[in-house]
């Protein structure tokens, strides 16, 4: 008659602290499903409102005093321009005037 075997079983190898302190358990987190409509790649998507649509808003404000300030700092740039070649045409004139009086003559002492 044939005999049964004997299943024995091994004795796990024991683990040292620091091989248990390297074994971690990794958590997997599914993504949340979202339920907003998502927009496809190469195909058209429809804005809501059209394009050529004004509205102020708190952007159009900033903008407009932007360029509002832009401009008037460029006035100003202008007027300083300005005055500083009134100034130097009246120098130009002045010198104009200087250098065409007559020189003095040296008189001669005896």
């Amino acid at each position: 008659m044939p005999t049964a075997k004997k299943t024995t079983k091994k004795a796990a190898p024991k683990k040292t602290v620091a091989e248990k302190r390297t074994v971690r358990s990794t958590k997997v987190h599914k993504a949340a499903k979202s339920h907003a409509a998502r927009m496809r790649s190469f195909r058209m998507y429809r804005s809501q409102e059209p394009f050529f649509t004004f509205r102020v808003s708190h952007q159009t404000v900033y903008w407009l005093v932007l360029c509002g300030s832009v401009l008037l700092l460029g006035l100003w740039v202008l007027d300083i321009n300005q005055k500083v070649q009134r100034i130097y045409d009246q120098i130009d004139e002045t010198n104009v005037i200087i250098n065409s009086m007559p020189s003095p003559i040296a008189k001669k002492s005896l």
